[in-house]
């Protein structure tokens, strides 16, 4: 057999760091659909907790599951970067240890990457869950849902699907070849939309295949978390900033994206405001978030009001919906991209 036939069609790159909450159902879920034409790897950022221990009994009953373990932790850039690097497929999707491969998707995946050969970067129709994953029919999103498999280079088309998750890490897949020609991608690093600028840098000419499989592929993990970064920040100026280096340089539509940016920063802004409130923190700037968003006519009814509501009454909402949603109250880090409520 000669080397190019021995290339995995797909690599499924895990970067993990402290993940022994969920990790566990991601790999189950996840191994349970193995096909030897892909390749899983995990690149551990030198986490502290048990999550050492716990893949190394997955590697004891999996052999084929790599495992790499940073000697310190090297930032989430570096380690999502790292996962890439590491690939040997011919194509890369990064699956965060918080999201799940849903049941059956793999091989839609791999049928799909088969039947377009030529494609460059792929959305992977993604559902959200809240709290522990208990399948596919117990998911919602408000995304649209695809009809049928598509391979287009429409960005309007690609993006009327792909559009309420993007930027999100798991959702996509990428061609190792359009990813091995891009240079000096630390370039993105500390933006938080790293994995984003490298979807858009897989499919910088305008006749490049965008792919949506219709499946629905990733179930991604909805927290009420409060996040460890400032929104308008990351979600404000720097989202906008790769939304317009999508419109130089990837052939994408301003009006669309102006719409998509409209949208994801008064959701994320109004509840970043309530969560942080709630919890009595304070890492979102409410002069930022005006800063962003007072040329939107709809932030003045949906976000500036938020600013005003009294912090018990936010901690009384937030209560009540997790126990509503029978979601725990842990506070933790939440990496930018993640959907939150």
């Amino acid at each position: 057999m000669n080397k190019e036939m021995e290339q995995p069609i797909l690599t499924i790159a895990i970067p993990t760091y402290n993940g022994t909450k969920t990790i566990q159902c991601m790999l189950d879920l996840l191994l349970a659909q193995y096909d030897p034409r892909v390749e899983i790897l995990i690149s551990d950022n030198c986490s502290t907790d048990a999550t050492e221990e716990i893949i190394g009994n997955y590697v004891k009953s999996h052999p084929y599951l790599k495992y790499y373990r940073n000697k310190e932790n090297i930032g989430p850039d570096a380690n999502f970067l790292q996962c890439m690097k590491l690939a040997t497929g011919k194509y890369i999707h990064l699956l965060s240890d918080d999201d799940v491969m849903t049941e059956g998707a793999l091989h839609k995946i791999l049928d799909f990457l088969e039947s377009n050969a030529d494609v460059s970067l792929v959305y992977l129709y993604t559902v959200g869950f809240r709290g522990k994953y208990n399948g596919i029919s117990k998911c919602s999103t408000p995304s649209k849902k695809p009809v049928e498999d598509i391979c287009t280079s429409d960005r309007k088309v690609f993006m009327e699907y792909a559009g309420y998750y993007w930027g999100f890490m798991s959702s996509f897949v990428i061609s190792k070849e359009r990813f091995s020609h891009i240079s000096n991608p630390e370039a993105y690093f500390g933006t938080y939309w790293l994995q984003a600028y490298i979807y858009l840098l897989c499919c910088t000419n305008e006749k490049d295949k965008l792919g949506v499989v219709s499946y629905p592929c990733i179930g991604a993990g909805i927290y009420v978390n409060v996040n460890s970064f400032d929104t308008s920040v990351v979600d404000g100026i720097n989202y906008k900033k790769m939304l317009s280096f999508a419109i130089e340089n990837s052939y994408f539509d301003k009006k669309q994206l102006y719409e998509l940016y409209c949208w994801r920063i008064l959701f994320l802004g109004q509840h970043s405001v309530i969560k942080e409130k709630a919890a009595g923190i304070k890492r979102t700037s409410k002069l930022g978030l005006f800063k962003c968003t007072w040329k939107i006519p709809m932030a003045w009814i949906k976000l500036y009001p938020v600013f005003f509501i009294p912090n018990i009454v936010c901690k009384w909402f937030m209560a009540l919906y997790r126990k509503s949603k029978n979601m725990n109250s842990e506070v933790s880090q939440q990496r930018a991209g993640d959907i939150a409520l």
